[in-house]
């Protein structure tokens, strides 16, 4: 008799139920996998963002412009600003991809010339626990103000030096030499002073060999290398130099007609060690240092005031003032135009009434520059009341515009000849 055998039938699906559920087990693990990668982009994304608030924070404080009030612009400023004086602790709250609270705090004090500055952030995640991420650094107290000295033209005079270790005093068109030396033609065709590299006096006189106003730098530095063909004679004297403008008061035209015969007076100048050379000035073209392009509306003078030649442990030094010398018309009865020089705020780094161009100077022992003049022009020319010079030069902690030179006979009619002095006239 013959027997058919059966398998097990019922197993296929006890199987098919194990699958089910071994699926179902991957899939909630998948799901939970899923939901913890969201999380985490989530939370990547927030700390990111609270990164970038607290980075924002930070460099905001870096960014102060002024210590104790920011200047905005010319003769403006604006005591609600940030500077150094209202780093003060405080927080806010920003929405992004999440609610941030955001606080910042100082170590010290607003006299501290350091100050510790902590930016933290919070937000609450998607699993409602709280994140914090913290951006902790230092912060200089550093006049912003001092960053512009080393722009052009510099905003105050300063003993600061430029690149390759010369004064700033030292003009742009000087020719560094190998020795700590800077040439400088100055004075007559073929004639040149050295100055020293670090305090931008004046220590030579030279008239080398071969050199014309044609010679190139290259040229100059050969020439002052060969001792023999230099022909230099020790000098000891101070340079005095700056910058004088054109106010928007001055008409182009105008400006073209005084510039032309523009001069130095220094018949003020008195010298306790005058030796037996004079004091000679130039004035030229204003020259930017980046482009070598002359500035518009802007010329550059400057002035060699020799002394006799200094003995062991002895200074010597010249007192007076300076003042512009101008054109046929400059004492003129209806001569419009007035001169003022800039006065610059005295600071930690500018104490010396010299350097600030508060005249007459005294007893100057070095030499200076950045003695800054504007000549403006007023269409009041009967008025008995001295001008006003313009609120251009006015900026806060900076500087001032002084009256140097009232030109005009209405308001200055005893003195206006003496103090305009004409180019070439001057005792």
């Amino acid at each position: 008799m013959n027997s058919i055998q059966r398998g097990p039938a019922g197993f296929a699906i006890i199987e098919a139920l194990i699958a089910l559920v071994i699926m179902g087990f991957g899939m909630l693990s998948l799901s939970s996998m899923q939901m913890s990668l969201s999380r985490t982009a989530d939370n990547v994304r927030q700390r990111t963002e609270a990164q970038c608030l607290a980075q924002e924070k930070m460099e905001e404080f870096r960014a102060y412009t002024g210590i104790a009030s920011t200047v905005t612009s010319a003769g403006s400023v604006n005591a609600a600003a940030l500077n150094w004086n209202t780093l003060t602790d405080g927080q806010d709250s920003l929405t992004r991809n999440a609610v941030y609270l955001r606080s910042w705090t100082f170590g010290g004090s607003t006299e501290s010339p350091m100050r510790a500055a902590t930016v933290r952030v919070a937000w609450t995640d998607r699993s409602n626990a709280t994140q914090t991420v913290a951006l902790s650094s230092v912060l200089s107290r550093t006049d912003p103000l001092d960053t512009g000295l080393l722009g052009f033209p510099l905003p105050l005079n300063s003993p600061s030096k430029r690149a390759n270790n010369r004064s700033l005093s030292i003009p742009i068109a000087a020719i560094g030499l190998a020795n700590g030396l800077s040439a400088l033609a100055f004075g007559s065709a073929g004639h040149y002073i050295l100055l020293d590299n670090i305090s931008a006096n004046v220590v030579q006189s030279c008239t080398p060999s071969g050199l014309s106003a044609a010679s190139s730098p290259a040229e100059i530095i050969a020439a002052f290398q060969n001792a023999e063909s230099r022909h230099c004679k020790t000098l000891a004297a101070y340079m005095l130099s700056g910058y004088v403008g054109r106010d928007s008061s001055v008409s182009a035209n105008d400006w073209n007609a005084i510039q032309t015969s523009l001069g130095i007076d220094t018949s003020g100048i008195g010298r306790n060690t005058a030796g037996t050379l004079g004091i000679s000035c130039q004035l030229d073209n204003a020259i930017n240092p980046a482009s070598g392009a002359i500035i518009p509306d802007y010329k550059y003078y400057l002035c060699v005031i020799p002394l006799a030649a200094p003995a062991a442990n002895q200074t010597y030094d010249w007192s007076g003032q300076i003042r512009l010398a101008g054109p046929a018309a400059w004492n003129g009865s209806g001569n419009t135009y007035y001169v003022c020089r800039y006065e610059y705020a005295a600071s930690k780094d500018l104490t010396d009434p010299n350097r600030r161009n508060l005249q007459p100077y005294s007893r100057v022992n070095t030499s200076i520059n950045q003695q800054n003049y504007l000549v403006a022009s007023t269409s009041n020319t009967t008025s008995k009341t001295p001008p006003v010079c313009p609120s251009s030069m006015n900026v806060a902690n900076v500087s001032s515009g002084v009256l140097q030179q009232d030109c005009r006979s209405a308001s200055n009619p005893s003195g206006h000849a003496t103090d305009c002095p004409l180019l070439g006239t001057a005792p």
